[in-house]
């Protein structure tokens, strides 16, 4: 609560810090909003009003929410344009403000054509995106980190770097995770590497996250989809370099390179980003609350280099062809929430597509993706004092590689969206542990996954103020393991089968209703129908361990999600205020419990697993945003996020209690920020409530209430901008919930949040 003042108190008295001392004489004032054309709110967004009688510009930059003011304008005709990184300049040759009059103006932004996906990834459905502006400017180290700021995101730490994303309360394989339209999996099977980690933060223009149960393009998409969108060339020669630095010795310089014609462009990028481990607010080293080695403890926590590429070639007008490589080296990773830490992963990751747009030919628009990647990924406890008087460097190992083949084509003709989708995921794991001789265990017995899937989309407006949005989805797969590394035995002990295979066929669906009430004020509403496979670690996964095994279930079904959603939203005279309200059912979602054995097999020696079940559970809630521009120069944004989850309960299977597992707690923030685009402060507080719907079956524990409170102040001279922030300026020790338990190589550590910490970073393009 005493945090909580004092944040509250720091807010005020910037306000009244940056508050106009006197009243302007009455004059015209122009409200207004930038969004990008698919619906995403753009702040950072530099508008410049020239006054065309005397010649004077006046320029305002948008805020949260893309919500921008300019008060105390001359009366007159204007010429407006935009500026953002990514988006095509828009301008408008004449403007009229009135004296003592009012005006509102929604700005709609396009992509630049060198950047454009000219046939979206994700389907129509509630959206946001958090652009380049934002990015360069946050004191995150990874995607997930970044994300974790948006409204209704969460992440899983386990770490320094490399953290996952949750989408209301939807993880791991319940979301979609694309780089560029492209698939990406991690490798291990405990999420070290989740998929957001195989992209560069230096590559990232803008990343779109998708809620609830309505992207039909993409299979599996049962909670959401996140697709980072990477760095295009632009035209001309650009140079794009940045340095990052912060506490705990963290440092990351990178540099992008491109050249660009109509007709040809190229671009070349390198990142580096190492930090030691960061101390917590009590000022221990999170390699000192687990059994790090002494000599461990003050070793660098993360070490990576990323390099990357990208081609395009555009023959005739409306034709693009692009082709673009990354390669990523991680060295040694440190993960006190896991009980070994990643000695290297390594990811390539290729992809080409082809684009044409025609808005006379038989197709709209048209485009064809094809790629590959793979992730290599070594993991030991080399670095924990579990391996002293091992026989090896290492008590315990694994060994784990995936890789991805995809294509799709999408295409549009009028209203309708068409679009077929194939891909093949490998996914394989050895694991040694010296307590079993070092013996060799097919954890992940190379499982591979066939996916092709076809669907339709419609879009119509049925007025001036009405729209629907309908389409379907029809997916066949197979999943398979190698049987002569599949451990059926486990499979036969624990849940009573031997299948190594699986074949799967369902349809998803979706209707959307979008009205504007009034100027404004917009409502929209959706129900939607989608489906995910069993992971690969879920159905097959299988390794023997003293105590208890840990053994997935071939039985398992489909997770069914069908979701209602509903928004209600208003934006003028310089006020935002939105509201959504959401509610999933979910048929046969994928629940980690204890298994009993219930067949005596040869070799299996233990009474239990943790294993794998399908139960119907509801994930609900509920999230609320709002923007007010109190000036040219001022706005405060604030925003809350609620999710419970529920499931059924099955003494038999040892389930009884009826909270989700790691479900994250209500979680607020208040932000105001000054910005006159020469420079910028801001003052954020950031409150999560004490978590207590627990699941108590797998160990959870209640996480008690935080609140925090982060600063950061910039300037930009010309071409250069650098900005420095201090997070958790009180020095706060907490914890997020979600993070500490999963098996079958988890510390059961709770890893603490950073204590304060100072972040600095540099730009300038030239």
């Amino acid at each position: 609560m005493i945090a909580a003042m004092r944040v509250a108190g720091f807010l005020c008295l910037a306000l009244c810090l940056t508050s106009p001392l006197s009243a302007s004489p009455p004059s015209a004032t122009l409200y207004g909003s930038v969004s990008a054309v698919g619906g995403a709110r753009l702040p950072g967004t530099v508008i410049s009003l020239e006054h065309l009688d005397s010649g004077q510009t006046f320029t305002v930059v948008s805020g949260a929410r893309g919500l921008f003011r300019a008060a105390n304008l001359p009366p007159g005709s204007y010429r407006l344009t935009t500026e953002l990184s990514g988006f095509l300049p828009q301008v408008l040759s004449e403007v009229m403000l009135e004296d003592d009059a009012t005006q509102n103006l929604e700005l709609y932004l396009e992509v630049e054509p060198t950047l454009s996906e000219v046939v979206t990834v994700i389907g129509e459905a509630p959206i946001d995106s958090l652009e380049a502006e934002a990015i360069r400017e946050s004191s995150a180290r990874d995607v997930g980190e970044a994300l974790a700021e948006t409204t209704g995101v969460w992440k899983v730490r386990r770490g320094g770097i490399a953290n996952d994303v949750v989408v209301r309360g939807f993880q791991r394989g319940d979301l979609n995770v694309f780089i560029d339209g492209q698939r990406i999996y991690g490798a291990c099977p405990n999420r070290m590497d989740p998929p957001a980690f195989h992209v560069d933060f230096s590559e990232v223009e803008r990343i779109e996250v998708s809620k609830g149960p309505f992207d039909l393009k993409n299979q599996g998409s049962l909670g959401g989809t996140v697709n980072v969108v990477t760095r295009k060339p632009e035209e001309g020669l650009r140079v794009n370099t940045n340095l990052a630095a912060g506490s705990y010795s963290f440092i990351n310089p990178s540099a992008t390179v491109s050249y660009g014609t109509r007709e040809f462009s190229v671009l070349g990028g390198f990142s580096y980003r190492s930090s030691d481990a960061y101390e917590d607010g009590a000022g221990q080293k999170f390699t000192e609350i687990t059994n790090y080695k002494t000599s461990a403890i003050d070793e660098k926590a993360f070490e990576i280099g990323t390099a990357w590429g990208r081609a395009g070639w555009s023959p005739t007008e409306g034709n693009q062809l692009q082709v673009s490589y990354t390669r990523q080296d991680v060295g040694r990773t440190f993960y006190p929430y896991l009980k070994m830490d990643a000695v290297y992963d390594d990811t390539d990751r290729l992809s080409v597509r082809y684009d044409r747009e025609d808005p006379s030919g038989s197709f709209t628009k048209l485009a064809a993706l094809a790629y590959f990647n793979r992730v290599d990924h070594w993991m030991t406890d080399d670095y924990r004092t579990s391996s002293v008087g091992a026989p090896r460097d290492y008590s315990m190992a694994t060994l784990a590689k995936t890789q991805t083949y995809g294509g799709r084509v999408d295409a549009e003709i009028s209203a309708v969206s068409l679009g077929l989708e194939a891909f093949d995921r490998f996914w394989g794991a050895e694991t040694e542990m010296a307590g079993m001789a070092y013996r060799p265990q097919y954890s992940l017995p190379d499982v591979t996954i066939r996916d092709l899937g076809f669907y339709a989309e419609y879009a119509h407006d049925i007025s001036a103020s009405l729209s629907l949005t309908a389409g379907g989805r029809l997916d066949h797969a197979t999943s398979s393991a190698d049987e002569a590394k599949a451990n059926t035995n486990l499979y036969f002990a624990y849940n009573n089968t031997r299948s190594t295979n699986a074949t799967d066929t369902f349809p998803s669906g979706k209707v959307r209703i979008n009205y504007r009430a009034a100027a404004g004020m917009e409502l929209s509403g959706g129900l939607g129908h989608t489906v995910r496979l069993p992971e690969p670690s879920e159905r097959f996964f299988a390794l023997k361990r003293m105590g208890a095994d840990w053994v997935g279930n071939p039985e398992l079904a489909p997770s069914r999600n069908t979701g209602l959603d509903a928004a209600l939203s208003y934006g003028r005279t310089g006020l935002y205020l939105g509201a959504s309200l959401y509610i999933n059912w979910v048929h046969d979602y994928v629940a980690l419990h204890d298994q009993q054995r219930v067949n005596g097999t040869p070799g299996v020696m233990n009474a239990k697993a943790r294993s794998y079940t399908n139960l119907d559970a509801t994930i609900w809630g509920g999230e609320l945003d709002a923007v007010w521009t109190l000036s040219d120069r001022l706005n405060l944004a604030g925003d809350l996020a609620y999710v419970r989850g529920t499931k059924e309960v099955s003494p038999e299977q040892n389930i009884f209690s009826e909270n989700v597992a790691e479900i994250p707690p209500l979680r607020s923030s208040v932000r105001l920020r000054y910005d006159t685009w020469k420079w910028f402060a801001w003052g954020e507080g950031v409150f999560s409530a004490r978590q207590e719907n627990v699941d108590t079956d797998l160990g959870e524990a209640v996480t008690p209430a935080y609140a925090i409170a982060n600063v950061r102040v910039g300037v930009r001279y010309e071409r250069l901008t650098i900005s420095v922030g201090v997070n958790n300026i009180f020095d706060k020790l907490y914890f997020e919930h979600l993070s500490y338990h999963r098996d079958p190589f988890s510390s059961g550590v709770r890893v603490p949040e950073p204590g304060r910490n100072l972040s600095l970073n540099v730009a300038y393009p030239f």
